[in-house]
């Protein structure tokens, strides 16, 4: 687990292991994940058309259904990949297309924080 960003090995729906192939951008979004009937207030540090790495999930388990609320009201229905410690990615059930509106504010913020590298 060395590289969260190119070749991290997930879990599809059998255990089996995935490799996953989407691009992914870096990001720094507040949001809120829905897990286990109760929520918290995660940050998505990175996003790809197949899903999320979220930080501050506590509690949440590989295979657990997650649903990720964005500050605009869009939700993202999940299911957690991978945990570890606060760490968990999930994985889309329906993947984004460059039309979904969410896909919209996830590309915004991933500018932002470009442009505040730059300064």
């Amino acid at each position: 687990m060395a590289n969260l960003h190119n070749g991290m090995h997930s879990v599809d729906d059998e255990g089996s292991p995935v490799r996953r192939g989407d691009d992914r951008h870096s990001i720094r979004l507040t949001a809120l994940a829905h897990c286990h009937g109760r929520f918290q207030t995660v940050r998505i540090v990175d996003f790809s058309m197949g899903g999320l790495q979220l930080q501050g999930g506590f509690g949440v388990g590989v295979g657990d259904d997650v649903t990720v609320e964005l500050l605009s009201g869009h939700r993202l229905a999940a299911k957690a990949a991978w945990s570890l410690g606060s760490r968990v990615g999930v994985r889309f059930l329906q993947p984004l297309s460059a039309e979904h509106p969410a896909w919209a504010v996830l590309e915004q913020a991933a500018r932002r924080l470009v442009d505040r590298a730059r300064e």
